[in-house]
This record gives structure tokens, sequence and C-alpha cells, in this order.
């Protein structure tokens, strides 16, 4: 599939391609007619605009999710580019290269796995190690893991996202126990740290677009992993009660506040610390997406809902790429500042009991 890539649109292009339907609306104007409201994507970001004079019978021969063969021209409006879409169709099932569609995370998935997987060997307590060792036996959900994105739009939204979001935690966890001058229970905050995004493998699917499910709708995320740490430690003999608990509430308290989603607020210090790591690594990283996204002449950005403000773009360009490659150069380097003790791969141990845990 020869086509622009929505990263490399530029004002004034007339373009005709396949796109993946990331939303849509039927509206109407002012004056009663019906159009479009529809944003594009691809592997490489999305983009909105509209179509016009749009009938009710074409907006019913696409959804969500679909892709399109599309004709448009790319326009500009209030510094940003918008598409102005002529023609569009549903594309057949033989012009569909899904690969196109939705981006992999820059890191190697197998790297960031054999990191994450590490830090169970560097888990001292014999119940957390445990229980980590029976969820992560589960191929289906260890393959899942490595596959989900982090979010639908705000920060690691793409393939490998979650992955390389806990790994980065995990990172930030480990120094963060070196460096504090308080006693904190470092096993404690790893495996919190591992299972507490564990429930996005079942809140969001991904296909051509990362959507939520049914299930993520009804319950998130903070829930279905809370389920899963009561499931799996259910199974293991003689795991504690306390043990347990401590485990779902640093998966449930870690949004921080109820208006975030917490069922409740952040109870021990190290649910303080997940809370905090957590909230630094996304908007650092979504601050990063929108400054290298931002593709207008102004020298701030669009106020982001999930930041609450503008950011200012250095020397008035776009956020540098280095930043992305200087990360990557980093890993092994950053890998042995975080850590007390060299740590190796394990090898994932016998289930005690079949099945997957969903």
């Amino acid at each position: 599939m020869n086509q622009v890539k929505i990263k490399d649109f530029a004002e004034g292009d007339m373009l005709e391609g396949f796109y993946a339907v990331k939303d849509a609306s039927l509206q109407t104007t002012a004056s009663g007619k019906s159009y479009i409201r529809i944003t594009l994507s691809d592997s490489t970001g999305s983009i909105s605009g509209n179509m016009w004079d749009a009938s009710r019978e074409l907006f019913a021969t696409f959804a969500i999710g679909s892709i399109i063969k599309t004709r448009f021209a790319v326009e500009s409006y209030r510094g940003r580019l918008q598409v102005k879409l002529d023609k569009l169709r549903v594309a057949a099932a033989e012009e569909i290269d899904y690969s196109q569609f939705i981006p992999v995370t820059k890191f190697d998935i197998g790297a960031l796995w054999d990191e994450f997987y590490s830090y169970i060997a560097a888990i001292s307590d014999a119940d957390y190690r445990r229980l980590l060792e029976y969820i992560f036996a589960d191929s289906e959900l260890c393959e899942r893991f490595r596959r989900a994105p982090a979010a639908k739009g705000n920060h690691h939204a793409f393939i490998g996202g979650l992955l390389e979001h806990t790994v980065s935690l995990l990172r930030y966890a480990a120094a963060f126990v070196i460096a504090s001058p308080q006693k904190l229970d470092q096993d404690l905050l790893l495996a919190g740290t591992m299972l507490h995004d564990i429930g996005k493998v079942e809140e969001l699917s991904v296909g051509v677009i990362i959507d939520y499910t049914d299930k993520g709708k009804l319950l998130g995320h903070l829930i279905i992993g809370s389920m899963l740490v009561e499931k799996a430690a259910g199974r293991l003999t003689g795991f504690p009660e306390e043990k347990k608990c401590l485990l779902q509430h640093m998966i449930l308290s870690h949004h921080g506040k109820f208006e975030y989603g917490s069922p409740v607020l952040p109870a021990v210090p190290e649910a303080f610390a997940l809370h905090h790591l957590d909230n630094l690594d996304a908007k650092t990283v979504a601050a990063c997406r929108i400054l290298s996204e931002d593709e207008s002449g102004n020298s701030w950005t669009e106020r982001s809902w999930m930041l609450d403000t503008m950011l200012y773009k250095q020397g008035c360009g776009s956020y540098p790429e280095s930043v992305v490659e200087r990360e990557e150069s980093a890993v092994a380097d950053r890998n042995a500042a975080v850590t007390e003790k060299e740590t190796a791969p394990v090898k994932e141990p016998p289930r005690e009991e079949s099945g997957s845990l969903f």
C-alpha cells in the first residue's frame, strides 16, 4: 500500500488512500444540511476533518474501526492541519494491510520483556514472587501483555505500550527505593508496579484502532486487575490475606484520587510512590508526544486536557527526535544505575494449576 502517512501531510496536499476511522459522527449545519465529522488514523498519528453534504445513507456504510478508501484535501484551520473529504468508501478485505494502522513501540519487545521478567528475580519476598511467577506463567496473558497498549490515546497508545510503560515504572521504582531516605517495602512496590495496569489487557482491544472493550467500559482496568490478583491468590495454597489485600490496594489506589477513577485512596507509602511514578511517566511521555506532533508555527501548543496546560515549544520548533534516540541508547546504562545487584532473566516456571486467569 503506497500512500502518504498522516505525519507527512502538508497543507495543500490532494491525496487518496486507505485510513482507519478513529471517530465519526453525523452532524447538521446551521442551514440543516448533513455532514460527517471524522477522524482518520494510521500508524503515524491521526487527523480530523469533515465531509460536507454527506448523506445519512453514506454515514451508515462504515463504522468506527472501519478502514476506508478516501480522497481528500489537506487544509489548515487555526494553525492545525485538517482534511476535507471528497469521496469515501469502505475498503475491501484484499485491499487492507493491517500493519499500516497501529503504531508499535520503538523498543525491542523481546528485550523489554526480558527486563520486565527479571524484576521477579529481584523480589525477595517468597509470597509476592510466587504470585508473580504464577500469573506470568500464563502464556496467553503474557502474549497479550506484551502486545497491549497502555492507553487509547493519551500515552503509550501503541502496541507494546503497556510493557514499555511498566518497565519504565519498574526502573523508576527501583531507583526511588535506593534514593529515598525512607524505608520502603521494595518487594511490595515492585510487585504492585508489575501488576498495576495488568487489567488493561482486558480493558483495551487492538484492531485497526485502539478501543475499549465492553468489559473495560463496564469495569475498568483497576477492578479487572484486582479481580485477577484475587483469583490468582486464591489458587495458591496458604497465600497470606494481608499481602493479597496490599497488592489489590496498590492496583485500586494508583490513580490517586476518586475523581481519577480510584475507588480507594493510597494508604501505604508504597501506594503513594506508585501513584506519583505512574503519573510522572504518563504525563512526561504525553508531553513529549504532544510536542513532537505539533506542526504549527506557534511558540505554544494548544491546551491539553490531560495535562491541563499549554506546552512551550523550545526554540519554537518541533520537539527533537533525539529525545527518543537518546532514550534508546541509554537503556543499558540506566538499567545498571537503578539496580543494586545484577539480575538475570528467569524462565517461566510451571503453573501450580492449569488454565488461563481470564
